[in-house]
Parts: C-alpha cells; sequence; structure tokens
C-alpha cells in the first residue's frame, strides 16, 4: 500500500482530518497526533474524512476509538465520519464508534448537519 497521509483543515468552526493510506497502528496514531496538536481549543465538531483509507485494521480502529472518545466525552465534541466503505462502516457500528459520530457520504453533506 502506499505512504499513508493525513491533512487537517481548520474550516471556520468544524475542524476536518482526511486521511489517505493503509491506517493501521501507525496512521491511527498519525491522525490521533493531528488532532491533538492542530485542533483549536474552542472548535467541537470535528470530520473524519476516512474515503481515501478503504482499509483499516483492529490498531488504527482502536485508535479511532481513544480519539473519538477524546472528542465527544472528554471535550462534549460533535464527530462525523465521511466516506466509510461497506466494510469499515460494518466494522464501526460493531465497535460503536456509530455511537459517537454519524456517517455522511460526502464532506459537503458533513458540514451541512453539523452547522444545522
Amino acid at each position: 500500500m502506499s505512504n499513508f497521509t493525513v491533512k487537517t483543515e481548520n474550516n471556520s468552526d468544524i475542524f476536518i482530518v482526511r486521511s489517505s493510506g493503509y491506517l493501521d497502528e501507525s496512521g491511527g496514531a498519525a491522525v490521533f497526533e493531528a488532532v491533538q496538536n492542530t485542533l483549536p481549543d474552542d472548535c467541537h465538531k470535528v470530520i473524519l474524512n476516512l474515503k481515501d483509507s478503504p482499509v483499516i485494521n483492529s490498531q488504527g480502529i482502536a485508535q479511532l476509538i481513544e480519539l473519538s472518545e477524546i472528542i465527544v466525552d472528554d471535550k462534549g465534541g460533535e464527530l462525523a465520519f465521511v466516506g466509510l466503505s461497506d466494510l469499515t462502516y460494518g466494522v464501526f457500528k460493531m465497535v460503536g464508534l456509530l455511537q459517537m459520530g454519524n456517517p455522511f457520504e460526502s464532506e459537503s453533506e458533513a458540514i451541512e448537519a453539523m452547522r444545522q
């Protein structure tokens, strides 16, 4: 697989994280670190765009669970997932991630829902 990358964007009141590549333990750690290091203190809405990370292993899932708990439980934030494959959707549902955040087909749909 190609090298994993993570990019972030602060879209006004919504923080967007876009990953690309195989999301394994190191990829999950990169996403976690990117959010921890660049999420503004006053921003409580986060979109994780996983469209370009169609394969996520169990260690990557564990990192996303920990990150989701911090965003939703610790910060009282709102979380959205974008670009989940059918398989990833099933895994997210099984491990409880879809109780932490809502899935959307596109970033624009997630942004619109978060701004309402």
